[in-house]
């Protein structure tokens, strides 16, 4: 903003270039008020508010009972602490005098700076001021000091014990294992993919299972639960005991519920396989009617 008087001809800008961008001015005005106690020609020290007369020589103005004067014609101002050469003041006449400064804004941070609702103003270096655009709802602010402004919106990875996803399926072919001591894959498989590598993920298995044997001993059955190609839970289940019938499938269900901890964001891969053992002779996976197997995948929150 410019400031101006009138000096009898002319408007004359006191102070503000009233210029809009980098080299823009404004300015700012002290009030020194002081009532008279009549007869004074001069003003000068404390006003009725103990603020001292200060001026810029050439930047001030001076009003009586709010009537500006004119510089050089009404008064005299050349030190900067007094004014004088006025006519005199009656009894409770209103002298003010306004002190107009002139400070410049160059670089202050344009408004164009942001485009959108939500955007942030940051330090991207010293003196430095840059945009993070706005994120999306539920996102958080997180330090990334990777980035140009040091930060990003990331989504929460959630609270302990929370959970984040759900992923689920079921599985009926069967599949059958006549290979003593060597596991095979059961078919039953599922894919998460972690929000967080600190997200724990809960597996939840009932693996269908059936052996047969030789009727004078146990027949069982070794299931085991894969991350990749990773073993992380292996267990023996007796499937029948002895006197059971020869060459003929004995069913079980087996469940697994094993909580995880993957360390990744990548695609994770979780699967059973199962074998033939102690006594049996051959494993068959998602056996007949109500041999369907079920695999649910949770990812808690760390």
């Amino acid at each position: 903003m410019a400031v101006k008087r009138y000096d009898g001809s002319a408007w004359q800008t006191v102070a503000g270039l009233g210029a809009q961008g980098p080299a823009a001015t404004s300015s700012s005005i002290t009030t020194w008020v002081k009532t008279a106690s009549g007869g004074e020609t001069s003003l000068s020290g404390n006003d009725d508010s103990s603020q001292a007369l200060s001026y810029t020589v050439g930047q001030e103005l001076v009003f009586i009972n709010g009537t500006l004067l004119k510089r050089g014609s009404d008064y005299t101002a050349t030190n900067g602490t007094s004014i004088t050469g006025l006519t005199a003041l009656a009894a409770n006449d209103v002298a003010t005098v306004w002190t107009v400064n002139a400070f410049s804004v160059t670089g202050a941070i344009a408004n164009t700076i942001v485009d959108a609702k939500g955007d942030l103003l940051v330090g991207t270096a010293a003196d430095t001021p840059g945009r993070l655009a706005v994120g999306t709802d539920g996102q958080v602010l997180t330090a990334a000091s990777t980035t140009g402004t040091g930060l990003i919106w990331a989504t929460p990875a959630g609270g302990g014990g929370k959970v984040l996803q759900v992923v689920s399926t079921t599985y009926a072919t069967q599949s059958v294992n006549t290979t003593v001591g060597t596991f095979a894959d059961t078919g039953l498989s599922l894919s998460i993919t972690p929000s967080s590598a600190t997200s724990k993920v809960l597996v939840i298995i009932t693996q269908a299972i059936a052996a047969d044997g030789n009727p004078t001993s146990e027949v069982n059955a070794s299931v085991r639960l894969l991350r990749g190609a990773t073993e992380i839970w292996k267990a023996i289940r007796t499937i029948s005991t002895v006197g059971a019938s020869a060459n003929m499938f004995h069913n079980a269900h087996v469940s697994i519920t094993y909580l995880d901890s993957p360390s990744t964001t990548s695609a994770t891969t979780y699967k059973t396989q199962a074998t033939p053992y102690n006594g049996a002779t051959r494993t068959n996976a998602q056996w007949g009617n109500d041999g369907t197997s079920v695999i649910t995948l949770l990812e808690i929150g760390a």
